[in-house]
């Protein structure tokens, strides 16, 4: 298919669902480094030549976090990167299942990471990514009204020209 054949929207929409797969996908990758960190100071103690370990690990381990509970984060937030990422491809393809139905599913996982992470972790933890986690909270409602709503039409007659 042509880029002229697919509305404009749609890759505009496939954009966006790159740049928060890899804003997910960073945090992700944060969020399995803390908990490998947070293991180490169960382990070892708090390291005494680095100052921000002195007591920001120990204060989140004194708050309630685990590593297990980043870990199931990260794994959540894997799931989310990866099915956004992929979805974009069916954007690009117009294709029903790859695109308009993994959005979804991807949007989905997207909000449960969210609403997760406000409420597994603790406060000194989510502070200053309110408005990250705000925005990884709108924009699964945008996109699975977009994939449905705006852009359902496009995703169906794509799909009845393939089987004629």
């Amino acid at each position: 298919m042509a880029a002229n054949d697919r509305p404009g929207g749609l890759t505009a929409l496939s954009v966006l669902n790159g740049s928060f797969a890899l804003s997910v996908g960073g945090a992700t990758i944060s969020r399995f480094l803390e908990s490998y960190k947070l293991m180490q100071v169960l382990e070892n103690g708090i390291p005494a030549g680095e100052w921000r370990g002195r007591y920001y690990y120990q204060k989140l381990l004194d708050e309630g976090l685990t590593p297990l509970d980043l870990q199931i984060l990260g794994v959540m937030g894997l799931t989310a990167t990866v099915l956004l990422l992929v979805s974009i491809w069916g954007f690009l393809k117009q294709n029903n299942v790859l695109g308009r139905w993994l959005g979804t599913i991807g949007g989905v996982a997207l909000a449960c990471v969210s609403v997760c992470s406000i409420l597994w972790l603790p406060q000194s933890y989510l502070k200053g990514s309110g408005i990250s986690i705000a925005r990884q909270m709108f924009y699964p409602l945008f996109l699975i009204f977009m994939l449905h709503v705006i852009f359902r039409r496009d995703f169906l007659n794509q799909q009845q020209d393939l089987s004629t």
